[in-house]
């Protein structure tokens, strides 16, 4: 199953709207694995474990992740 140029054009302009930002390329073969009936959630998978980390979020993680790291040395 294939779209039309059209109907991927307008596809990356509705996910330029929500906030989803990536080059044509990639979202046309994000489209061509779900045509392949792909599951969304492991094309989420597949994404999130190689895009690259902005530098704010690694630094949120890492704020999120103090907290724990406290409490064990707290309990030795």
């Amino acid at each position: 199953m294939t779209f039309p140029q059209a109907h991927q054009t307008e596809l990356v302009a509705l996910a330029d709207l929500a906030g989803i930002t990536t080059t044509p390329g990639v979202f046309r073969i994000a489209i061509e694995l779900l045509a392949m009936e792909i599951s969304p959630e492991d094309i989420y998978v597949l994404l999130k474990q190689i895009c690259p980390r902005t530098p704010s979020e690694e630094t949120s993680n890492m704020l999120d992740t103090q907290p724990e790291e406290d409490e064990k040395s707290e309990k030795s």
